[in-house]
C-alpha cells in the first residue's frame, strides 16, 4: 500500500512539473479587419487584411455596383454610394464601411498670393477618377479668375490652371466636377495685394430666416438592391426632416454633415416609382420633392426587356438582335464595346465580321481568320480590369478583330480606327477622319464602286507638311484599280476603269447623258445586255433582240419577229411584215443566231 502511494505520488508531481512549463493565454488573440471605413475614388483600389488570424477568409460585398472585393481583399470602387465589404472567418464576420466618391482633385498649391492686378501663377491639378466635366469659377471675380492653360492638354491626370489677379482682395478658385459639385472639389485660396475687405466664403453662415432647401438632383435612378447617396444643401438642419411617399420602394438614411451639406443614402427596395420629400419643420408648405425611380436591370445584364430606367448620367441602352428577338443591355457612358461585343457572342454564340472582341472570337465559316490589335483609347473602361490607373487600364490590352478569307482592308481599317478614335497617314478608310486642330492635316477623298455596284467615298488623311502628289494618286489609282468591282450588266453613269483583257464596256446614251455597262470580253450574254439597256431607258430599239416582246406601234408599220432557240423566245422589233421575205429571213437569222455569253 505505502509503495503503491508512493508511485501515485511521483506521477502527480511530474504532472505538476510539465504543468509549471505550460504558458496559458490569459485571453485568445483578437480578429480584426485592418480598416473600419475607408474612401474610395471610383475606378480605384485599396486593400483590407484581417488582422489575428491565419484561417481563410471569404470575402463579399453589400453591392457589387458600389463596390467589389477579391480573394485578396482588394476592394476597387465601381460606382459613386456607399456599401459595406464583409470578411467571414469560420463564424466571425467583420465588417468596413466603404465611401465610393467620383474622384480626387488636388492641387499644386493651396494658397496663392498676387501682388497686384494682372499677375498670374500656374497651378498644376491632379484629378484622379474622372476628367469629364472638370471646371473652374471664383468666388470673386474682381478680385481674381482662373482659366486652363492654352492649349488645353492633360498630361496623365494633370492639367495646367492659370489664376490672374483683377483687384486687390481675397477670392476662392474653385476647381470641380460638374456632376459632382459638392463632393468633387478643390478650393485654392487667393490673395491680390492687401485686402482690405474679404468675400465671404460660400458656405458661410447665413442670417436668413426662410429655410432654404436644394437637393443635389430632383431624379434618382437606381436598380433594386442598389445605393444612392444624394447630397442636399439647407441653411438649417435642425429644422429639416423629410419622408417617402412609399418607403416599400425605397428608403432613405441620413448620413454624414459637412457644412450645409447632408448626405442621405437612398437604398432601393423593389421596382417602381415614389417621391421623397424635404421639408421645413416650421412650415410645412416649404418642400423640396426628389423622384425616386427604382428599376430592375443592372450594368451588362442581357434581357428580354428593354430597362426603363438608368443608374447614372450617360447610361445607354444597347439594343442585341439574336434570331428574331431584341434584347437590351445597360451600359455606363464609358463602356469597352469590346467587351460587350464578347458578353453577346458568348451568350448567343453569334460571332460577327470587323467586329471588336476583347477575347479571340470563334470563326463563322472556314477560312474566317482574326486580327489583333493594341487598345490605345483611354475613354474605355472595362469592368472585369483592375488597376490603379482608372483612365489608362485599358490601354495596351489586347482586341481582336472577326474577318472573312477575302477580307475589305479598307473596312478593316475603318472598324480599328473607330474602336481606338485614331486614324494614320496614308490609310483608306470608309468614313471620313477627324483632322487636327492644325491646318497641316488634309482629308483626301474619291470614290469606287463596291461588289453590289453601289458607288462609295474612299478617305484618307494626308499630312499638308508633307504633301507628296505622286503618293496620293498612285495610292488612289491602286485603290480604284484594285477595289473597284464592278457587276456585269448593271448600269453606271460614269465611265468604269476594268481589266480590259477580262471585260469590255458597253456605251449608249439616255436623254442626252451617256450611260455605260461592264460585260465579259468574250461570250457576252447579248438579252442580258439588252433588256438591261431597255430597262434603263424604257426604249425597245428595232433590230435588236429582246427576252420580253416589245409592244408595236401600229402607226409606224412597226412588227414583231418572235423567233424560238431551245426554250428561250427571242423578240425582234421590226418594220417587216408578217409573209414578207425580210421578215422570214429575219426570223431565221434570229433562230440561228442564239445569244451567248454568261
Amino acid at each position: 500500500m505505502a509503495k503503491t502511494m508512493k508511485s501515485l505520488l511521483s506521477v502527480f508531481l511530474a504532472v505538476l512539473m510539465v504543468c509549471s512549463l505550460m504558458v496559458i493565454p490569459s485571453s485568445a488573440a483578437k480578429i480584426s479587419l485592418s480598416k473600419s471605413s475607408v474612401t474610395v475614388t471610383k475606378g480605384y483600389q485599396t486593400t483590407l487584411k484581417v488582422n489575428g488570424t491565419s484561417s481563410t477568409v471569404k470575402w463579399s460585398t453589400g453591392d457589387k455596383s458600389v463596390a467589389t472585393v477579391s480573394s485578396s481583399g482588394k476592394v476597387v470602387g465601381k460606382g459613386v454610394g456607399t456599401t459595406y465589404i464583409y470578411a467571414k472567418v469560420s463564424n466571425t464576420t467583420l465588417k468596413c464601411k466603404v465611401k465610393v466618391v467620383a474622384a480626387k482633385i488636388t492641387a499644386s498649391s493651396s494658397n496663392v498670393t498676387l501682388d497686384e492686378k494682372g499677375d498670374t501663377k500656374i497651378v498644376t491639378m491632379t484629378v484622379k477618377g474622372s476628367h469629364s466635366g472638370l471646371t473652374v469659377g471664383s468666388t470673386n471675380k474682381k478680385v481674381a479668375t482662373a482659366s486652363w492653360v492654352k492649349p488645353v492638354e492633360w498630361d496623365g491626370n494633370k492639367i495646367q490652371l492659370k489664376i490672374t489677379a483683377k483687384g486687390e482682395g481675397e477670392a476662392k478658385i474653385k476647381v470641380y466636377l460638374k456632376n459632382y459639385p459638392s463632393t468633387c472639389y478643390k478650393y485654392i485660396n487667393v490673395e491680390v495685394g492687401d485686402p482690405t475687405v474679404f468675400e465671404e466664403d460660400m458656405e458661410e453662415e447665413t442670417t436668413e430666416t426662410t429655410l432654404s432647401i436644394l437637393p443635389y438632383t430632383n431624379t434618382v435612378n437606381m436598380a433594386t438592391d442598389a445605393s444612392y447617396v444624394l447630397k442636399m444643401f439647407c441653411t438649417d438642419h435642425n429644422r429639416l426632416s423629410y419622408q417617402f411617399s412609399d418607403s416599400t420602394i425605397a428608403t432613405v438614411t441620413p448620413g454624414a454633415t459637412s457644412g450645409r451639406y447632408k448626405d442621405f443614402t437612398i437604398k432601393g427596395v423593389k421596382a417602381g416609382e415614389t417621391i421623397l420629400r424635404f421639408y421645413d419643420k416650421n412650415n410645412v408648405k416649404k418642400y423640396v420633392d426628389v423622384k425616386v425611380i427604382v428599376g430592375q436591370a443592372g450594368y451588362y445584364e442581357i434581357s428580354e426587356s428593354r430597362p426603363g430606367t438608368v443608374l447614372a448620367s450617360g447610361d445607354k441602352v444597347l439594343t442585341v438582335q439574336a434570331g428574331n428577338k431584341n434584347y437590351y443591355m445597360l451600359v455606363p457612358s464609358n463602356y469597352d464595346p469590346a467587351y460587350t461585343n464578347t458578353l453577346v457572342a458568348k451568350k448567343f454564340n453569334q460571332y460577327s465580321y470587323y467586329t471588336i472582341y476583347d477575347q479571340l472570337p470563334s470563326r463563322v465559316a472556314n477560312g474566317d481568320q482574326y486580327k489583333e490589335f493594341t487598345n490605345t483609347n483611354n475613354s474605355y473602361v472595362n469592368p472585369n480590369y483592375s488597376t490603379s490607373q482608372y483612365y489608362n487600364y485599358n490601354v495596351g490590352t489586347k482586341r481582336y478583330i472577326l474577318l472573312p478569307k477575302d477580307y475589305d482592308v479598307v473596312k478593316f481599317n475603318t472598324a480599328v480606327a473607330q474602336y481606338n478614335n485614331t486614324y494614320a497617314y496614308w490609310t483608306i478608310y470608309n468614313v471620313s477622319p477627324p483632322t487636327s486642330s492644325s491646318w497641316t492635316d488634309y482629308v483626301e477623298t474619291w470614290t469606287v464602286y463596291d461588289s453590289s455596284g453601289n458607288r462609295v467615298t474612299r478617305y484618307m488623311l494626308v499630312p499638308y507638311s508633307e504633301w507628296d502628289q505622286a503618293k496620293i494618286d498612285q495610292i488612289k489609282d491602286n485603290d480604284m484599280n484594285s477595289n473597284n468591282v464592278y457587276s456585269h450588266y448593271k448600269v453606271y453613269s460614269t465611265y468604269p476603269k476594268i481589266d480590259t483583257t477580262k471585260e469590255t464596256v458597253v456605251m449608249y446614251t439616255k436623254n442626252g447623258t451617256y450611260r455605260y455597262m461592264v460585260v465579259p470580253a468574250t461570250n457576252p450574254d447579248i438579252l442580258k445586255r439588252n433588256d438591261a439597256i431597255k430597262n434603263d431607258t424604257g426604249i425597245y430599239e428595232p433590230y435588236i433582240m429582246y427576252s420580253t416582246s416589245p409592244t408595236p406601234d401600229t402607226s409606224k408599220n412597226e412588227y414583231v419577229v418572235k423567233s424560238q432557240y431551245g426554250t428561250q423566245y427571242i423578240y425582234v422589233l421590226c418594220t417587216y411584215p408578217q409573209g414578207t421575205a425580210e421578215h422570214d429571213l429575219l426570223w431565221a437569222t434570229v433562230s440561228t443566231a442564239a445569244p451567248k455569253g454568261n
